[in-house]
């Protein structure tokens, strides 16, 4: 099994496409599961327009119910979006499961300087915030900033790899699909 998290325009979408290619297993983003919910359940106060940290706590009944039932299927797939540090160390250190993990983000980058990133890659399949005004797109952007921070101190009291976009997307992407990569073929195929 491999998660990846991370802020939301960090690439964990692009990543986890390029780790499906290569590693030859499914990839599932959480947001669609997020919006049948949402959509689905309207009985299930789900805020999708809640913090980073409040829907990933939401979410996480939904989302620990899933990956548990691929373990027990035995199916391998990487999950890509809200999801904490904290989810997976409970999957490893009370559900036992095997789990390569990384989250990213984009802690040290000026809220301006990622809203100018995000508009000049934009463009992708399912790339929302080309809809935004700018100045949702810079509180988007904020949030992102402020969740990167909180996502690595979780990292660093979870035990869980934290990579870094500030610098460079395309630093932060190879060094991304090369931990993932290297760290499911060593255990991911023998979990």
């Amino acid at each position: 099994m491999i998660v990846l998290g991370g802020a939301s325009r960090a690439g964990k979408g692009l990543i986890s496409q390029e780790l499906m290619v290569l590693l030859g297993i499914p990839y599932m983003s959480i947001d669609p599961i997020k919006m049948a919910i949402s959509k689905s359940i309207p009985s299930y106060k789900l805020n999708t327009d809640g913090t980073s940290v409040a829907v990933s706590e939401e979410m996480w009944p939904f989302i620990s119910a899933l990956i548990l039932n691929l373990v027990e299927t035995n199916v391998s797939y990487i999950v890509e979006g809200e999801i904490l540090p904290s989810h997976v160390f409970e999957l490893t250190n009370v559900h036992g499961v095997s789990v390569s993990s990384c989250f990213v983000g984009y802690k040290d980058i000026s809220v301006e300087e990622k809203v100018n990133q995000v508009r000049t890659n934009s463009g992708y399949p399912n790339d929302w915030t080309s809809d935004l005004a700018d100045s949702e797109l810079r509180e988007l952007i904020t949030e992102g900033v402020q969740y990167s921070k909180y996502l690595y101190d979780e990292c660093q009291k979870y035990g869980v790899r934290y990579i870094d976009f500030s610098e460079s997307f395309e630093i932060g992407r190879k060094a991304t699909l090369k931990y993932l990569f290297d760290d499911f073929q060593q255990w991911g195929r023998s979990r």
